[in-house]
């Protein structure tokens, strides 16, 4: 019995094993699952982090070689890496020094001035309710009601869970780490994968490469564009609120622009709370709020999203939608903002594979 039958016997002797295993006990192999997940997610964040670092990593570097022609190549890689880095950190200090005072004033404020638009709130409900026929009004006073008894035991709840946000601050500061060291040690890395897959078929080694490059190229595209895109709605929607007086221009146009990150329907989400924090201040300039998102999304949907995201991931709107409510069912927030380049990707592999038949 040569090698090569006795590795194929072992691993399906192996992944039987795990099959009767979960049949068995699923709750034991799902919490096997579970804590490799939670053990490694360091490592999954610091790799989607390097990802990302490594789209302004790549522009550094071209500008060096230019610049510095008779540096060597470790030496460009390293400030290019070192430069990507350094301003990555000077825009987060700068949106902590400039944007987040302002932000907390804002909520501060919002607090501080709650039971007075509460108290405007209801007696504008109020006033409304005597002429609703369908009980709308009185449903949602109702509503409104239960939310507040129910506030303090969500305030509870959220206490409770702060710890596993301190949790996640430390994985994602870990990632942070590791994702300098990924892209510090990209090369030895790609040298590692290629030294793996050449022990294949050179036809194999040839589309994993050109799998690879197009799976840089579809998410590397969506990543600058969407924050593009979203930097400059948000930028759009504080200039148009700032003329048009409305309240709280700068909290509201962040939640616009953070929002903004997940495809097509980000705007819309966050126009949902902003426009009920402007409805507790004044319901009639809440209307005209939401007026004034929708006028915005038209000018997004269709000049800012089809020239700085474009077209060019190449799917149908139909497919977009249903990779943002797969990506939801899936993998909640995450599943959101890859579920549009994971849908790209697969249409792509699909356009190719029908290609080749032909």
């Amino acid at each position: 019995m040569d090698k090569k039958t006795i590795r194929t016997i072992l691993f399906t002797a192996f992944i039987a094993a795990a099959l009767v295993a979960t049949a068995i006990k699923p709750e034991f192999f799902s919490g096997i699952l579970s804590k490799a997940a939670n053990l490694l997610m360091p490592l999954f964040i610091g790799a989607a982090i390097a990802f990302v670092m490594n789209i302004p990593a790549m522009k550094f570097r071209r500008l060096y070689l230019r610049a510095f022609k008779k540096a060597n190549e470790k030496t460009i890689n390293t400030l290019s890496v070192a430069t990507s880095y350094i301003l990555l950190v000077a825009i987060l200090a700068g949106i902590i020094w400039i944007i987040v005072p302002q932000l907390i004033s804002s909520v501060k404020l919002f607090f501080d001035n709650f039971d007075e638009y509460y108290s405007n709130f209801i007696g504008y409900c109020e006033k409304l309710e005597k002429r609703d026929t369908l009980g709308i009004f009185a449903a949602l006073r109702k509503a409104l009601e239960s939310f507040s008894a129910g506030l303090p035991d969500m305030l509870e709840k959220a206490a409770v869970k702060s710890s596993d946000i301190v949790g996640g601050a430390a994985r994602l500061l870990i990632g942070f780490v590791f994702s300098i060291y990924i892209l510090s040690d990209k090369k030895n890395i790609r040298c590692g994968v290629s030294i793996i897959v050449k022990k294949f078929s050179k036809e194999r080694y040839e589309t994993v490469c050109r799998r690879y490059r197009m799976v840089y190229d579809i998410f590397s595209r969506f990543v600058v564009g969407q924050i593009s895109e979203a930097i400059i709605l948000g930028v759009l929607c504080y200039i148009g609120m700032k003329i048009f007086r409305f309240e709280y221009a700068l909290l509201i146009s962040t939640i616009i622009g953070v929002t903004a990150l997940i495809p097509v329907v980000g705007a819309i989400i966050g126009t949902v709370p902003s426009a009920l924090l402007i409805f507790l201040i004044n319901p009639v300039r809440a209307i005209w709020f939401v007026v004034f998102i929708i006028v915005l999304q038209q000018l997004e949907n269709n000049l800012i999203y089809p020239k700085v995201v474009g077209k060019n991931l190449g799917i149908p709107p139909v497919l977009v939608l249903l990779a943002i409510m797969l990506g939801a069912g899936i993998g909640g927030t995450a599943g959101i903002l890859l579920g549009v380049p994971l849908m790209s990707l697969a249409y792509a592999l699909l356009h190719e594979k029908l290609a080749e038949e032909k």
